[in-house]
């Protein structure tokens, strides 16, 4: 296993009231490149919420479509502001994914290739079959 898979592995025990339900059932369905990205968000969510201590918040999926982050989640008991800045939060996050590799993390192009978008740097698009 990846030092950046582990990472993204250990994210719901470091945030347990953003993982409700425990890890998740497919667990995260993204290249380690964007386990950064995901630490920041969850980071940058964590934060948030901290300003509304009755918040209810899960994180149901985490997943990449058409090459770009994409972030399920559930959130009740707060205000529309806090609402507006999570979704501001996880909205910034998808659009810088489609700017960062997937496998690797450096910076990358929004690309398709036989139907399928993705994002990729320089050396994994030229490693790809």
């Amino acid at each position: 296993m990846s030092e950046a898979r582990a990472r993204l592995d250990a994210l719901p025990n470091l945030y347990p009231h953003l993982f409700q339900g425990g890890p998740l059932p497919w667990g995260f369905e993204v290249g380690d490149g964007w386990s950064d990205l995901i630490a920041t968000l969850c980071v940058r969510i964590d934060s948030i919420l901290r300003e509304a201590p009755g918040a209810q918040f899960e994180i149901l999926q985490v997943k990449e479509k058409f090459g770009a982050l994409r972030f399920y989640y559930e959130i009740d008991g707060v205000e529309e502001s806090i609402s507006e800045a999570v979704l501001e939060a996880v909205m910034l996050a998808g659009k810088a994914s489609v700017h960062i590799c997937e496998r690797c993390g450096r910076p990358g192009d929004h690309g398709s290739k036989e139907g399928w978008l993705f994002t990729r740097c320089a050396v994994c698009q030229a490693g790809d079959p």
